[in-house]
């Protein structure tokens, strides 16, 4: 039981983290002009750090969630409910959105590198391309945590 819990939370804390990484940078970047130099260094700064945070829960979401699933099939013995398995099926279409989108964060960050390097127009419009990919993310993972906490009360 205490394993099942830890499990548990580690998977709704990994999901908070990879939510709240793409959040904090959305906010902090409509905090500041995008024509910056603030703003520049601050995505030059941020996004890496962000990228290289959010591959950790990449990887545990979906084994932790393997493993709440197994701890939940076997305490129920019997099939699970068709509403139960379209939303773990939602929540595992999300994630591989969110994987696909991380990846596209980590070329976008690339890009934006790059991009300052040759020109300032180059450079922002990388930069607004990872801010609108962090945005996907965080919705996507709002509401895959919105149907986790659905899933908890079935």
């Amino acid at each position: 039981m205490i394993i099942r819990s830890v499990v548990l939370w580690i998977h709704v804390l990994c999901g908070v983290m990879w939510v709240g990484t793409c959040a904090s940078f959305l906010l902090a970047a409509s905090a500041m002009s995008a024509e910056s130099d603030e703003w520049r260094d601050f995505a030059l700064r941020a996004a890496p750090r962000i990228n290289r945070i959010n591959v950790v829960p990449a990887l545990v979401v979906p084994m932790t969630g393997a493993g709440n699933l197994f701890s939940a099939a076997l305490m129920r013995r019997s099939p699970f409910p068709p509403a139960f398995v379209g939303i773990v099926a939602i929540k595992v279409v999300l994630f591989f959105i969110m994987g696909i989108t991380l990846a596209a964060s980590f070329a976008a960050e690339h890009a934006m590198r790059e991009g300052f390097v040759e020109s300032a127009d180059a450079g922002e419009a990388a930069a607004r391309r990872l801010v609108r990919l962090y945005g996907t993310v965080a919705a996507l993972g709002t509401v895959a945590l919105g149907l986790g906490l659905w899933l908890a009360g079935t």
